[in-house]
């Protein structure tokens, strides 16, 4: 068993049921056009990623304030949010996969991860299955203390001095290859909003703003100060 998984998935399987709070997002993986970027930038308070995946349809955040879990859901195709910050919960499921439930009205939604990183979102209501997709790109909490993910492991919520060489890129997403939307030079100071591990590159990623540009720097070229 991939010990990356294995280790996100313990971490994760002890939070606990929630209450909900205002909508606090994390822009992750924007579609070309970057309208993702609406439901997922964080705003109140420290908050930290659980899960996030994308479907064909649909982008998929499950977050953490305090002990408290939500979600939201993102429609992809119409540009809106159908879920905003509903109160979440961690599902009965079997030990290879976590499963985060919130229900809303006549519909319950699940968002689930498996010990392989297979993801996949359900919507049922009225008893009937009215969406079932599997997700790509990924990302998921981690814990702190000692973890598989690269990179130096700390809470967000800090400002973080850049260790890189000459400047650390800002990408749009967590995850390497993904566009960039700024840069943050050696030694400069940056406030730290989220942090996710990223299991197909192994490395550990933050939620960085630096001059008014907000984008993701890995954990390897950042240090608390």
């Amino acid at each position: 068993m991939n010990r990356v998984y294995q280790s996100v998935c313990l971490s994760l399987a002890g939070l606990s049921v929630l209450v909900a709070p205002a909508l606090a997002a994390v822009s992750l993986a924007p579609a070309p056009n970057a309208p993702e970027q609406v439901p997922l930038l964080a705003q109140e308070g420290i908050v930290e990623t659980v899960l996030y995946f994308e479907t064909s349809s649909m982008a998929v955040r499950v977050y953490r304030s305090g002990s408290d879990l939500f979600m939201n859901l993102y429609n992809r195709a119409t540009n809106a949010v159908e879920v905003r910050g509903a109160p979440a919960q961690l599902a009965a499921s079997s030990r290879d996969r976590t499963v985060y439930v919130t229900t809303r009205g006549e519909a319950e939604r699940s968002a689930s991860i498996t010990v392989q990183g297979e993801t996949e979102l359900k919507i049922v209501a009225n008893g009937r299955v009215v969406l079932q997709e599997p997700g790509s790109n990924a990302v998921v909490g981690v814990a702190s203390g000692a973890s598989d993910f690269r990179g130096n492991n700390f809470a967000p919520g800090t400002p973080a001095l850049v260790l890189s060489a000459e400047a650390a890129r800002l990408r749009s997403a967590p995850r390497l290859g993904s566009t960039i939307v700024g840069s943050a030079p050696r030694r400069a100071v940056v406030e730290v909003l989220d942090r996710v591990g990223n299991p197909k590159d192994g490395f550990i990623w933050y939620q960085v703003t630096y001059r008014g540009t907000t984008g993701w720097v890995r954990g390897d070229l950042l240090q608390p100060t």
